[in-house]
């Protein structure tokens, strides 16, 4: 099919799947239903053919989604490449200091580092809609052949149920249809010493025949707080996900209808932020006034402390009779 054919095997299908641990849900684990359990999935196929067709293909993670499905009459020449791994369950943490509410002392927190996971799909389609009849068995149908006219449907659904982002490509009643298309979902959590990492993207590039296409992004407000009585502080909404598309923070959504060539690329990146630990007052007993952050030397009292120019301050002003560039008290030998 086309030069996609060199990469991919005639008719071949593939699946390695390595179950490498198991992991309770943990809160961060927000695809309904889908635990982190570890494992590597690898399908390719080739599919060159006239009937009728109907393909359904749901692939998850902890938190991302990515469903294919397709259905139609006619001829077909079909290619597609998945990939998905779970890379790590839940079970990783550290700790980090901070100041809570009303306190002046800092306390040590445990934070879970979360579980990592990616899903790639990359698709290459030429279809053409037509009748089809079949003759089937030696009973009724061997006499009464069964005819198939079903327009084209292809959709493709992408999701990040962490970052609450979708990406959505759907054909609906074509006559023909030759489309190129790429996805691409990396859910990462922070560590200890590097923040985390979202991506949601999708490539297409479409030429469709008397029919539907709709292409749809959005990325929902999953930070939408209520106040909690008990705590005395602001948490998410356990329904955030869901209340967050009535204020979405980016939502497209496209329709064309008839015979199109279309190009969309689209893709989301999220920085997911680390816990820090908070500094200390003072940080230069840890390793000297040259090691303090920069925002700490602007305190005047540490900087007229610990880098000496109080004392030579102190010296130019008093003018003392001995030298006081040295030190006046010398350990006897």
């Amino acid at each position: 099919m086309r030069h996609f054919r060199c990469i991919i095997f005639l008719a071949s299908i593939a699946a390695l799947v390595s179950l490498l641990g198991v992991s309770y849900a943990g809160p961060w684990d927000l695809n309904p239903g889908k635990e982190a359990l570890k494992h590597t999935h690898h399908s390719e196929g080739d599919v060159t053919g006239e009937g009728f067709v109907m393909v359904y293909q749901n692939i998850n993670t902890n938190n991302l989604s990515a469903l294919e499905y397709m259905h139609g009459s006619g001829s077909f020449d079909v290619a597609d490449i998945i990939d998905s791994q779970q890379k790590t369950a839940h079970g990783g943490y550290y700790y980090y200091q901070t100041l809570s509410t009303g306190k002046i002392v800092p306390d040590w927190k445990q934070q879970w580092t979360g579980a990592n996971s990616v899903i790639k799909l990359t698709r290459q389609s030429d279809m053409t809609q037509s009748p089809v009849t079949f003759a089937y068995g030696t009973g009724w149908y061997a006499s009464h052949p069964v005819t198939y006219n079903s327009l084209l449907k292809d959709r493709t659904v992408a999701k990040s149920y962490q970052e609450g982002s979708m990406m959505l490509h759907q054909l609906e009643y074509a006559r023909g249809f030759v489309g190129d298309m790429a996805v691409e979902l990396n859910c990462t959590g922070p560590t200890e010493t590097k923040d985390g990492y979202g991506l949601a993207s999708m490539k297409l590039e479409d030429k469709v025949i008397q029919g539907t296409v709709h292409i749809a992004e959005l990325l929902t407000n999953p930070q939408e707080l209520k106040y909690d009585s008990k705590t005395k502080q602001y948490v998410p909404k356990k329904s955030s996900k869901v209340l967050g598309i009535k204020g979405a923070i980016i939502e497209i959504d496209e329709n064309y209808i008839g015979n199109f060539d279309i190009q969309r690329s689209m893709k989301l990146e999220v920085t997911k932020s680390r816990e820090v630990t908070m500094e200390d007052w003072l940080p230069c007993c840890m390793g000297g006034f040259f090691d303090v952050p920069d925002y700490s030397k602007a305190n005047k009292g540490q900087i007229g402390i610990f880098d000496c120019t109080c004392r030579n301050t102190s010296i130019s002003t008093f003018k003392p009779t001995w030298d006081g560039t040295i030190a006046q008290f010398p350990r006897s030998k």
